[in-house]
């Protein structure tokens, strides 16, 4: 399902970089992308995406909290 949106919270430039040239080879237009976890919870709450690729070892707010946070809300 190519035009599904996708949040990808990835703190390492070139492996962000690395997914999104590989999503959008394969037809996903609709990527959004974040450096830390605040930045990926602000992100989840407002795009509302489909999927999460969601790095475990973040600055700040690591991965793991992310998810937990991001379960507790029933928006997301």
């Amino acid at each position: 399902m190519p035009n599904e949106k996708i949040l990808m919270i990835e703190d390492e430039e070139s492996i962000r970089e690395l997914i999104k040239m590989t999503l959008e080879s394969a037809g996903y237009n609709r990527i959004v992308t974040a450096e830390n976890g605040e930045e990926g919870l602000a992100l989840a709450r407002q795009e509302q995406p489909n999927l999460i690729l969601l790095d475990l070892r973040l600055p700040g707010i690591d991965g793991l909290t992310v998810c937990r946070k991001l379960k507790q809300e029933e928006t997301t």
